[in-house]
């Protein structure tokens, strides 16, 4: 059957249905009628006869009208116009902000050239006097009796299908009879309060880019959707009048990691079962005539490790007093943490952990007795040269062991979590691919569940060089060089970034735990600030929130936690420097918001504290000073 194509203004050929247009990479990815990104699902029209022509539009942006009337212009008709640049071009009149792509304009010459955007054609105002119906106030709607045998476009649906329907006597504006009597409020079983009909996407939904809250389907620009007022929850008219079917149901027998998971835990969920998949065996023996041995380990070259258990640490405790901290220091949250063994390989705390699987692996790490060096055993035991990662799974891109020379300087940024590493890290061995992962990141396995996606329960590493991924959370677009973990079922995907956010955060202002949240909008009709940089947030946003307090933080906002310094190992040594008469430690500088020697703003940054005053400066002063002394 012939594929139905239609004229558009943006072309000199009809445009016809493209299929998958990524896919075939000879298309924009982006609509040229509202300039929002084309995604994988939505129905987009390009040339027909396949000219090279490169732009596409999405169906509801092809099918809007040539001509309106608008209530915030009804003096005149617009007409359909494309801006070609954002610079120079006038204001919308609705949203105020510059017109681009297709939109409408006023051509009279006493209306000074108004315009408005194409997704702003939509919007209504209070001042319209109420008509039959509310989705159509400029003019009365005749209802159809008859069944109408010409398929048609429906204006709140976007379906088109024959059937009886309310249509405008003066403009082309039909909806369907079962639309026309849609009500104005409904219960919803997927949500916890009641949505309210609205008839074009409010504002707000279109400045953070929501999507539907079941498909996760783009929204579109002038059907008719239900929302919540109070939660900012958003779907499709199909979806909220449609039942769900739970298509990839938690049926239990998959053994997959859970996320998000806190920082004490991810050595154990992730770090562990990632060594024994790669190495399949422990290489410290067990056997107590062996504990005292003495390893190589090629990041440590000047000293020989010893293998040392828990029982016998806790034991002997002048072994590791020089480690702990001051009592005075001990719920000092503005000074360094409390004292904890750190591994040098993945930053993260060496704990006891109760085995249940029997084999005794995990029962001590390893230790330098010379210096304040510390290695879980996985992270000892980490394969030197791995072929493949799942998060960077790339034919011929093996992956290479390296250390950081210097732990004050010459710092590695992970390119999946974009936090900075003085840990191991793995670094492509491809020439021209600079590609370096934390351990944490390396460790990533290629299926999860992840608790802001519960109604589908895998989510599975995918990668592509044509289809666009953008992560629900972040929504930044993810390259084919690294995987992202998409649902089968869904179009939602989330990045590894997101994905390694810790469980919970602590602030040291705030009295309470905060907790990674996905639905902190929910009964919060206000809108949201970050407690810390006070800038405003996206409330579709994954944010640490406490509800108790109505405290809420941005993850990059925890700098030595969930924010680029995560991998930063902070410690008790203390420095001597010229420049100051007490002693100074490496950590997150929290007694002062400017650097004493460049007097640079250095809070919540690494650098060098005072423990006696306030004292600080920034690690790149700090070094300095330490070379100088």
């Amino acid at each position: 059957m012939e594929q139905e194509s239609f004229p558009h203004m943006l072309h000199e050929h009809p445009l016809s249905l493209i299929p998958d247009p990524a896919k075939q990479g000879d298309y924009d990815p982006y609509c040229s009628g509202c300039w929002r990104f084309i995604l994988p699902g939505d129905a987009t029209y390009g040339c027909s006869l396949r000219c090279g022509f490169e732009r596409l539009l999405h169906k509801e942006c092809m099918e809007m009208l040539q001509e309106i009337m608008h209530p915030i212009h009804p003096s005149h008709l617009l007409t359909l116009y494309e801006s070609y640049t954002i610079f120079g071009s006038k204001e919308c009149a609705v949203c105020e902000e510059k017109v681009y792509g297709l939109g409408y304009r006023c051509s009279q010459g006493g209306c000074d050239g108004l315009r408005i955007h194409l997704g702003c054609a939509g919007f209504l105002t209070d001042k319209q006097p109420l008509m039959y119906h509310p989705s159509h106030p400029q003019h009365q709607l005749r209802f159809s009796k008859k069944t109408r045998w010409c398929p048609f476009p429906c204006d709140a649906c976007g379906a088109t299908e024959k059937g009886d329907s309310y249509t405008c006597t003066l403009c082309d504006y039909s909806i369907h009879e079962s639309c026309a009597l849609l009500p104005e409020s409904k219960d919803f079983p997927h949500h916890h309060h009641s949505l309210s009909l609205t008839y074009s996407l409010p504002s707000e939904y279109i400045k953070y880019e929501f999507d539907c809250g079941i498909c996760s389907m783009t929204l579109p620009l002038r059907r008719w959707l239900y929302h919540c007022h109070l939660c900012r929850y958003i779907v499709h008219l199909n979806c909220a009048t449609s039942t769900f079917d739970d298509e990839n149901a938690i049926d239990g027998e998959k053994d997959v990691t859970k996320f998000p998971i806190a920082v004490d835990d991810m050595y154990e969920e992730i770090i562990r079962p990632f060594v024994r998949r790669e190495s399949g065996k422990v290489l410290i023996p067990h056997d107590d005539q062996n504990i005292g041995g003495k390893y190589r380990f090629f990041s440590h070259p000047d000293h020989l490790l010893t293998f040392t258990t828990f029982a016998s640490s806790s034991s002997s405790s002048s072994s590791h007093d020089h480690y702990k901290r001051d009592e005075d220091d001990e719920d000092d949250f503005e000074s360094v943490p409390r004292w904890e063994l750190i591994c040098d390989g993945c930053t993260l705390p060496i704990h006891e952990k109760k085995q249940t699987d029997g084999d005794g692996y995990e029962i001590g790490y390893m230790s330098c007795d010379e210096c304040k060096y510390f290695l879980h055993l996985s992270c000892f035991n980490l394969p030197l040269e791995i072929s493949s990662l799942p998060i960077h799974p790339i034919k011929d891109h093996s992956l290479r062991l390296q250390n950081i020379d210097g732990k004050l300087t010459h710092w590695k940024k992970c390119n999946i979590c974009g936090a900075y590493t003085i840990g191991l890290y793995y670094s492509c061995t491809h020439e021209g691919c600079s590609f370096n992962l934390d351990i944490k990141c390396s460790s990533l396995p290629s299926t999860i569940t992840h608790t802001a996606h519960p109604r589908h329960i895998y989510l599975e590493i995918v990668t592509s060089d044509y289809e666009s991924f953008f992560c629900v959370n972040c929504y930044n677009f993810v390259g084919p060089t690294v995987g992202q973990y998409k649902c089968n079922s869904c179009r939602f995907s989330v990045c590894g970034a997101c994905v390694m956010l810790p469980a919970t955060n602590k602030h040291r202002l705030e009295n309470h735990m905060l907790w990674l949240t996905y639905d902190a909008r929910f009964n919060h009709p206000g809108e949201f600030y970050c407690s810390s940089c006070e800038q405003q947030m996206d409330p579709r946003s994954w944010m640490y929130y406490c509800r108790d307090c109505d405290q809420s933080f941005h993850p990059e906002c925890f700098p030595a936690t969930s924010g680029e310094y995560r991998n930063i190992k902070y410690g008790t040594k203390q420095y001597v420097i010229s420049i100051h008469d007490h002693p100074i430690r490496f950590q997150i500088i929290s007694n002062k918001k400017r650097c004493d020697q460049c007097h640079e703003d250095s809070y919540d940054r690494p650098g060098f504290q005072c423990a006696s005053c306030f004292f600080v400066v920034g690690v790149e002063c700090g070094v300095k000073c330490l070379g100088d002394a």
